[in-house]
């Protein structure tokens, strides 16, 4: 049985990009059958705001130290591969969910 996730979405700013790019998140896991809940940060205070989190995905690249898996969502901004994307994460959230 899988657990509910609690993922974490950063951008620049907080606001924009990790508000779009959610969506698609939220979208991977219904697609995948994960329940998750899902929230935004930004880039700047993600190394707080992941504190419990199961993952963190990014717009930006993030070089810093968390305490869960990070993955990059930037073509859900791009557009370029976004179906890679998908399938990629869909994937990563499923391994989180039945660790």
């Amino acid at each position: 049985m899988s657990k509910k996730l609690k993922i974490m979405v950063a951008c620049g700013s907080g606001v924009a990009t990790s508000t779009l790019a959610s969506k698609t998140v939220e979208d991977v896991c219904k697609e995948y059958g994960i329940e998750a809940s899902i929230d935004t940060c930004s880039m700047r205070s993600v190394a707080d705001e992941a504190r419990g989190c199961d993952a963190v995905l990014t717009t930006n690249k993030y070089e810093g130290e968390l305490n869960c898996p990070v993955m990059s969502v930037t073509p859900f901004i791009t557009g370029i591969r976004v179906n890679k994307k998908k399938e990629e994460l869909g994937k990563f959230l499923t391994e989180i969910a039945n660790d």
